[in-house]
């Protein structure tokens, strides 16, 4: 399968299931969870992934981009998995009673026990999953990925509306781990088996080594911020935070996961055939700000009634934290495949120490500012994100010969378009015209007018995305002449 048709399946993929969980976590909240609710499951799930980080141990990376892979070893790398993952499983499960405690919170316990039961089934699927991404079969990954949302939604929502609880998004991360295990492994069958010798599974644990470390460290930059502001701020507080939190997240996913998700794989084919890295990631990262930028900025602006209309108004909280979470996006998109690329050239070692340092900086900057409150706690990620691209943006573009010069120039783009795309919005807030009582009409039309802005704004400046437009267009073209 070729990239950008790779691309189009994980576009798809990832539209799916964001349409779908989305969907599904509109309708739990506006229906059946409060705040708290939420929160009380965050800090469940953040606790879990924190652990459950040893689950993978660098084995998707390693069968991903390896230049040679052994067939008959999958199965010997499957055991190491499926046996971590069941230590994992049983921490979770074990800590469960002691992280209720800890917090005041007996409802946490179930919610863990459920938690740690889809962490049995998971690692069943992670040598299989990583081979379709290995040879780009995103049609496969798509239909796992949306079935199984689908699934795990509606198991979600009837539990909620049975008076579940906290406890019905748990249950739906259950089926959603069940469903897409029996998918992959429909697919591409990798059965676990004990390695025979230490050094058939040598290299891939050396590998996993170094990829843990960075692994938790991410996870604890990411997943303690939950924890950090449910024990600082209160289980209703998170519920808040982490709503924020993900609804920025999701736009990231929805509007450059797809992108980054098939370029791994494609930089690996890139580098065994040894060619240039440089104009390809300039234009990853081209891609990621001319797209993300210009939402970001179009959902600073139109937090209120965005939050209003999705949440209702047992959620008017979030939109001041959507606004701050929001705008930290802009930095974390800047530059992509931070921890990718540097693995695929050999440089995990220095990746480790700077990645251990992102964590501290990330988690001291939410301690501090948590305490002034929930707002400055948003606000102190976008501080985060300057201080995150900083680091990122002085080691990755030396690593594949990108200079500072052209790094600034298509930076400067992306932010013309973006600025660009969010001058409707801007106008009209700046008029009195948006806030909480705004329509979905009238909302819809001013995120068209800042559509039609952007797209204006793209070939005028020569964005590198305009490119990727015309190319897609001419794909579609192609395929309606076809069927004619």
């Amino acid at each position: 399968m070729s990239i950008r048709r790779a691309a189009i399946w994980s576009f798809a993929s990832q539209y799916a299931s964001f349409a779908i969980q989305f969907a599904s976590s509109v309708i739990i909240s506006r229906l059946f969870l409060l705040p708290a609710d939420v929160g009380l499951f965050s800090i469940a799930l953040a606790a879990a992934m924190v652990v459950a980080i040893f689950q993978d141990m660098g084995i998707s990376r390693f069968v991903t981009g390896q230049p040679e892979m052994r067939e008959a070893h999958l199965g010997e790398y499957a055991a190491v998995a499926v046996g971590l993952g069941w230590l994992i499983a049983a921490l979770v499960a074990l800590g469960a009673a002691p992280l209720a405690h800890f917090y005041g919170e007996p409802g946490l316990t179930r919610v863990m026990l459920i938690i740690a039961a889809s962490y049995v089934l998971f690692p069943f699927g992670i040598v299989p999953s990583a081979m379709l991404t290995r040879a780009l079969n995103f049609r496969l990954l798509f239909i796992a990925n949306a079935a199984s949302a689908l699934i795990g939604a509606l198991v979600a929502i009837a539990a909620a509306a049975g008076g579940a609880g906290p406890a019905a998004l748990a249950w739906g991360m259950l089926a959603m781990t069940s469903a897409r295990l029996g998918i992959v492994m429909a697919a591409h069958p990798v059965r676990p088996r004990r390695p025979a010798h230490l050094d058939n599974v040598r290299a891939m644990l050396g590998f996993g080594g170094s990829s843990f470390v960075i692994s938790l460290s991410g996870a604890v930059g990411m997943r303690c911020q939950d924890l950090i502001v449910g024990r600082l701020l209160g289980v209703a507080a998170t519920g808040l935070f982490t709503r924020a939190s993900a609804l920025a997240g999701q736009m990231t996913t929805l509007m450059v996961g797809a992108i980054n998700s098939v370029f791994y794989p494609a930089f690996a084919k890139k580098r065994d055939a040894g060619e240039d890295l440089a104009a390809p990631y300039l234009h990853l990262i081209a891609c990621n700000t001319g797209v993300n930028w210009a939402a970001a900025i179009g959902l600073a602006l139109a937090a209120e009634p965005v939050v209003h209309l999705l949440y209702g108004p047992n959620w008017d909280a979030v939109a001041p934290l959507l606004r701050w979470t929001a705008l930290a996006e802009m930095f974390f998109v800047a530059m992509p495949l931070q921890m990718d690329v540097p693995i695929l050239l050999g440089r995990i070692k220095p990746l480790v120490w700077i990645n251990l340092f992102d964590t501290f900086i990330t988690i001291v900057i939410l301690v501090v500012f948590a305490t002034w409150g929930l707002e400055a706690a948003a606000i102190g990620r976008i501080l985060t994100g300057a201080i995150w691209l900083a680091i990122y943006a002085s080691y990755i573009p030396r690593l594949v010969g990108i200079r500072m010069r052209q790094l600034g120039a298509v930076y400067a783009k992306s932010l013309i378009v973006a600025l660009a795309a969010g001058a409707p919005l801007a106008l009209a807030k700046w008029n009195g015209l948006v806030g909480a009582d705004t329509g979905f009409v009238a909302l819809v039309g001013l995120c068209l007018a800042g559509a039609c802005c952007w797209l204006v704004a793209l070939p005028l400046v020569r964005h590198p995305f305009w490119q990727e437009l015309r190319l897609l267009q001419a794909h579609f073209g192609k395929l309606r002449t076809t069927r004619l």
